[in-house]
């Protein structure tokens, strides 16, 4: 048996997850205050918290970085940047409650029950393509809301697709673990 290579939980990829962590209040507090110059500031904050996501695990990749930890991490990063901001987005009519609902159970159905239940058993929950499109969807609707005037069209066709996808991606995973297909061994 080959022994993994072990990797301390403060590395520069985790640095990453961190901030996306550490940039979520941010955010939250700039689409809070009501001021015309405050959504541009917030959209440019989420955007650097949303790339976060991509810098780390190319740096886990390329440094051989992965682990449990940074595995667990980087998605309970994302679906607190997503909740965080779907919530003030929703009390300024920018998005439909029923969508962000919809969002939120996903998240927590799939995102971090089945998660936390796969890791008791010793095997992690691997983002399926679908998954990482649904993700991808989630922060354009949510930059695209942060932007148009409430109300818009455009916003509410993007988020209604991404409502689509993370609905779809849900599925995915449910029918998967149903199965018995659903997750892979820890590396370490």
């Amino acid at each position: 048996m080959i022994e993994a290579k072990r990797v301390p939980h403060l590395n520069p990829a985790n640095a990453f997850t961190f901030l996306r962590v550490a940039l979520v209040p941010v955010f939250a507090w700039l689409l809070v205050v009501h001021k015309p110059s405050l959504p541009v500031v917030a959209a440019i904050v989420f955007v650097v918290a949303a790339a976060t996501d991509g810098v780390d695990g190319f740096l886990a990749r390329r440094w051989e970085l992965t682990s449990s930890f940074g595995a667990f991490l980087d998605p309970l990063a994302d679906k607190l940047l997503v909740g965080t901001a779907l919530i003030p987005l929703a009390t300024d009519h920018r998005i439909a409650w029923w969508a962000v609902i919809v969002i939120l159970v996903r998240e927590f159905v799939i995102g971090i029950g089945l998660r936390l239940v796969l890791r008791s058993r010793g095997r992690a929950l691997p983002a399926s393509t679908l998954a990482k499109v649904k993700t991808n969807a989630q922060l354009l609707a949510i930059l695209v809301a942060t932007l148009r005037p409430v109300g818009d069209n455009v916003a509410a066709g993007v988020v209604a697709l991404a409502v689509l996808l993370t609905v779809l991606s849900g599925l995915q995973y449910l029918v998967a673990a149903m199965r018995g297909t659903v997750g892979e061994p820890w590396a370490s």
